[in-house]
């Protein structure tokens, strides 16, 4: 029998605090989120801009320059050359405030304010979404850690039994199929614990990725990861989850901007008017540059009065996207109280199944330890003492599954919520 590889020592572990904390800076999907958060908050100041007068000025400078043929004045008889050349001066200031908008400019206003809380939901589930996948990583590599423990002390029951077979079969008590069958436990034992280092190696390299970092990144087993959560009860939990999470406050969000939007489409009904005002000051080098003010003020009133039906198109296309995002609000409130009853309930059932096959694993254990010392003083065969061990076997990977259950299921419902249970 050869003797397994042992598993390559991890340089670098993370809390899964830490992971969380590492994965947000990393995660491309909350880069760009917090892009668009920003982006969000300079429409609002756009949208107050276009409250505020919008000013401009120049400057000109220039000269000219003609060729005329040479002249003789006609008084003092001197002769003029044709060739002159002359220079200009030109500043000038204008600004312009519209008076009215037919109501768009606070619509728009409405719709940037409902694109930040959108843009902060999007964040917000982006953050929760990459705590979500890194949890789910992190709790994956805990479980396949403590599966390779299991595997190993399957190993060590198996060359148990095999050590045992040997000796019986030397002392002509056992037989060559009891060293067979231990032999075969054996491999086959030894070989799962090859797939499960190899099922580690990934499930470590997926996490490193997921946080931003080379290689393998093992993580840190902390006891209170495993405590049981005393949780408020299902009313109080909906009712949050409705009212604050992300998934819903985007979708209510998102509902907003749509019905601002159709505000936006509405002014197109009504005129505009805008007051502008022009103040010029102009020389030449024929005055010595003695520069003459102009200025002007200005009230337009501009009403599209037909447009070839363009406005009603859009009006209708906006009251369907106002329509089509009030539903889908509505889909995203059952949406999220579906899912988190769901979950609570797995949460539940899961902490229930954490006693029950702990109390089992423990009787397996037990059990195995009676068949082996029986199957030892030969009262029992090798089958019998298969029986036990792969007993036990299933135990652990029942209590494995339950613990990790509770573990994935809280990651759920935090994810749900937007913050930590």
């Amino acid at each position: 029998m050869l003797p397994l590889a042992p598993v390559r020592a991890q340089q670098r572990s993370v809390t899964l605090a830490e992971a969380i904390d590492l994965a947000v800076r990393a995660d491309p999907t909350v880069v760009q989120a917090e892009g668009s958060a920003r982006n969000a908050g300079a429409s609002v100041r756009s949208a107050w801009g276009s409250f505020l007068p919008t000013v401009s000025s120049g400057v000109s400078y220039g000269k000219s320059f003609s060729q005329l043929p040479s002249r003789t004045d006609p008084i003092t008889g001197e002769v003029i050359t044709g060739g002159a050349t002359s220079g200009s001066l030109g500043l000038q200031a204008s600004a312009s405030i519209p008076i009215f908008t037919g109501f768009s400019r606070g619509a728009q206003l409405s719709a940037a304010r409902a694109g930040v809380t959108a843009a902060d939901a999007d964040l917000a589930d982006a953050r929760a979404r990459s705590g979500l996948a890194v949890s789910n990583q992190f709790i994956l590599v805990l479980e396949t850690a403590d599966r390779l423990r299991a595997l190993e002390d399957a190993i060590r029951r198996a060359e148990e039994k095999f050590a045992i077979a040997t000796a019986k079969l030397a002392t002509r008590a056992g037989t060559i199929s009891d060293s067979l069958t231990a032999v075969v436990d054996l491999t086959r034992a030894r070989t799962s614990v090859l797939n499960q280092q190899r099922t580690l190696t990934e499930a470590e390299a997926t996490l490193a990725r997921l946080i931003g970092m080379e290689g393998r990144v093992s993580a840190v087993r902390d006891t209170s990861l495993f405590q049981t959560a005393a949780l408020p009860d299902t009313t109080s939990l909906l009712a949050e989850a409705l009212s604050q999470s992300p998934a819903v406050v985007r979708a209510e969000a998102r509902f907003r901007s749509a019905r601002a939007n159709v505000g936006i489409y509405r002014a197109n009904y009504w005129p505009s008017i805008t007051l502008s005002g022009t103040t010029s000051m102009s020389g030449s080098s024929q005055s010595s540059y003695d520069l003459l003010n102009a200025r002007s003020f200005n009230v337009g009133l501009r009403w599209d009065l037909f447009n070839g039906f363009r406005r009603e198109r859009d009006l209708i296309q906006a009251n369907a996207n106002r329509d089509l995002a009030e539903s889908q609000a509505a889909d995203t409130r059952r949406a999220v109280g579906a899912s988190l009853t769901t979950w609570l309930a797995a949460l539940r059932t899961a902490e229930q199944r954490i006693a029950l096959t702990t109390q089992g694993l423990e009787a397996a254990r037990a059990n195995a330890r009676v068949q082996t010392e029986r199957y030892r003083l030969g009262t029992i065969g090798i089958t019998e003492l298969n029986q036990a061990q792969d007993a036990l076997n299933v135990a652990e990977s029942d209590a494995i599954n339950a613990r990790y259950d509770y573990l994935r299921a809280r990651a759920q419902i935090e994810a749900i919520l937007g913050r930590r249970l």
